[in-house]
C-alpha cells in the first residue's frame, strides 16, 4: 500500500549506511544487496492502473543484525515520488531473504523514466540505503484532444444522425459539455460523461442527435470543462465536421410504352434540405439518365444527362430500342449524398 513520507532520501547515492544516535545503532550495519527489480522495464499506461513489481534481496552477515523491514522509494518525472513497504517472501528468513511488493500506478501517472531505491531497517534500528538499484519507464497511449464519430463527412439518415464526441482530459476535470452548431446557427448541447479513467486523467463522451431537418454543410463543435463543482467553465478543444444531407427526386416518365426509337420524357425536381435549414430544390446539379435492357448480365448505360435549373427542376428525353429500366442518378457533392430516382419500366410496342 502506498504511503507518503515527509522526508525523502536522495536516490543518487549508490550506497549509504545511516546510523542513528542511539547506542544500539552505533555500529554500522552493511547488509549485502542483490537481485534488484525491475530492470529497465517499460510499462504502457492508459485509463486503467498498471502495476510494477519492486523487489530486492537483503542478506546480513553472521551475528549481524537482521532485516526488520524494507521500503522502496520511487522518483519520477516532475518531482513525482512514492514509497512502498516491501514484504518478506513466505518461507524466507529476515537475515537472508527476498523482499517485494506491487506498486500500483494510477492513470494520471506521468510518462517518463523512474528510479527505485531501497531503504532497509535492522532489528536494532539501523538503516541501510541502496540507491538507483532498479528502474522502469512509463509510456502513455496517445489520444486526440477531441474525436468525433462518425468521422467527417457525417451522412444523414432517414431517422436522424447521432454524433459522438469524445473529449480527452489529462488534467483534473469534474464536468464538461459540448455545443454543436450548424451553418444556419442551429445549436445542440449535450453533457459529457466520464467513460474511462478518472477525473484526473480520463475520457469523456457525449452524444448529440441531429434531426433529419439538420442543415447540410460545416458544423462547429466546441467543448468546455470545469475543474471543481461551482467553478467557472474553461474552453476545451474544438473541432468541426461536414454534414451531407439526403436528396430526393420527384420524377415522372411519359410515355413508358413506346414505339422503337421514340423518346421517353422524364421531368421533375431534385430536392433536399438547404444550408439555411429550409427544404427546396437543388440547383445546378448534373443528373445522369441511365438505362439497362432486360437481359441477364446487362450493364447500365448512360444515355443522356441534364443540369437542374435554379429551382432544382429538370426535363430530358431518353431513347430505348428494347425493353428495360430507365432511371436518374447523380454523384452527390460536399453537401448531399449520391441519389438515385425510382426506376421506370419501358415497354417497346411491336
Amino acid at each position: 500500500m502506498t504511503r507518503a513520507r515527509a522526508v525523502f532520501v536522495p536516490l543518487a547515492v549508490a550506497a549509504v549506511t545511516v546510523a542513528l544516535a542511539s547506542p544500539a545503532s552505533a555500529v554500522a550495519w552493511r547488509p549485502v544487496w542483490s537481485k534488484h527489480g525491475p530492470q529497465h522495464t517499460t510499462l504502457t499506461s492508459d485509463f486503467s492502473p498498471v502495476s510494477v513489481l519492486l523487489k530486492t534481496h537483503v542478506k546480513s552477515s553472521a551475528k549481524a543484525p537482521w532485516t526488520k523491514g524494507v521500503e522502496a522509494w520511487v522518483t519520477g518525472p516532475g518531482g513525482w515520488k512514492r514509497s512502498l513497504s516491501l514484504k518478506l517472501w513466505k518461507g524466507q528468513h529476515h537475515a537472508d531473504g527476498d523482499w517485494s511488493n506491487w506498486l500500483s500506478l494510477p492513470p494520471q501517472t506521468p510518462a517518463g523514466n523512474y528510479s527505485v531505491g531501497f531503504l532497509a531497517t535492522s532489528n536494532k534500528g539501523q538503516k541501510a540505503w541502496r540507491g538507483g538499484a532498479a528502474s522502469f519507464s512509463v509510456g502513455k497511449v496517445a489520444h486526440a484532444p477531441l474525436t468525433l464519430l462518425p468521422g467527417s463527412p457525417v451522412k444523414m439518415t432517414t431517422t436522424g444522425r447521432d454524433v459522438t464526441a469524445r473529449f480527452f482530459s489529462p488534467t483534473h476535470s469534474t464536468a464538461a459539455y459540448t455545443t454543436v452548431t450548424g451553418p444556419n446557427g442551429k445549436t445542440f448541447t449535450a453533457g459529457f460523461s466520464l467513460v474511462s479513467g478518472n477525473v484526473d486523467y480520463g475520457m469523456w463522451q457525449a452524444n448529440v442527435q441531429l434531426p433529419t431537418t439538420s442543415a447540410p454543410g460545416a458544423w462547429k463543435v466546441r467543448t468546455a470543462y470545469a475543474t471543481a463543482p461551482g467553478s467557472g467553465w474553461l474552453n476545451g478543444p474544438a473541432a468541426s465536421f461536414n454534414l451531407r444531407q439526403l436528396s430526393g427526386y420527384t420524377v415522372t416518365a411519359k410515355p413508358t410504352t413506346i414505339k422503337r426509337g421514340s423518346p421517353v420524357v422524364l421531368s421533375g425536381r431534385l430536392t433536399g434540405r438547404l444550408p439555411n435549414g429550409t427544404y427546396g430544390g437543388l440547383a445546378k446539379r448534373r443528373l445522369q439518365l441511365m438505362f439497362r435492357w432486360n437481359a441477364g448480365g446487362a450493364s447500365p448505360q448512360k444515355i443522356n444527362s441534364v443540369t437542374t435549373d435554379a429551382k432544382g427542376g429538370f426535363r430530358l428525353s431518353g431513347y430505348a430500342v428494347r425493353p428495360g429500366w430507365m432511371w436518374l442518378t447523380w454523384a452527390g457533392d460536399s453537401l448531399y449524398q449520391p441519389g438515385t430516382s425510382r426506376g421506370f419500366w419501358i415497354t417497346i410496342k411491336k
